[in-house]
């Protein structure tokens, strides 16, 4: 049995080395492809999220996830979000202030509970609706028409138009 021991203690480095090592550090080196970040995101959430430190003291931040900035391609909506991390907020109403006047809008809102069950932070999510775009980067066309240099012309509404008297009708 101490033989057969032996054996294969001496046979495990030569069976090691079988190992195909190509295809591990080729999996290992492969960039990760995350499947949150979307290209050119036609809306952004945001989350105002209202809580309390140690001290007693209201903090306020806002979150809008950790992959949103990789997938932008506008120069300045990177730049305001990424100073938006930073920003100190004095009070909610502040807050929402701000955020109405760079174009989010209120959706709706939840509070979150320790294991006590006592509130623990409460979270305001707000929605920023982006221009529509095509992968390319170019707007993608709306669905009007370009004007007629005729513009004199009325067109008729579609479905059934009224009735209009003339002047035949109105005698009899």
């Amino acid at each position: 049995m101490k033989k057969f021991v032996m054996i294969a203690l001496m046979a495990m480095p030569v069976l090691a080395f079988a190992q195909d090592k190509t295809a591990a550090v080729t999996a290992a080196a492969k960039p990760q492809e995350n499947k949150f970040a979307i290209a050119n995101p036609e809306i952004i959430y945001l989350e105002l999220i209202i809580g309390t430190n140690p001290a007693g003291v209201q903090t306020i931040r806002a979150d809008y996830g950790r992959e949103i900035l990789a997938s932008l391609t506008d120069k300045e909506l990177i730049k305001q979000l990424s100073e938006m991390r930073s920003v100190v907020f004095p009070t909610v109403p502040d807050a929402m202030n701000y955020l109405s006047s760079i174009g989010y809008k209120y959706q709706q809102n939840y509070v979150t509970y320790d294991k006590e069950n006592k509130p623990e932070a409460t979270h305001m999510v707000f929605e920023k609706r982006m221009p529509r775009r095509m992968p390319e980067g170019k707007p993608r066309p709306e669905l009007a028409k370009p004007a007629d240099n005729d513009s004199t012309k009325e067109t008729p509404a579609a479905g059934p138009q009224p009735k209009v008297p003339t002047k035949d009708n109105k005698k009899k």
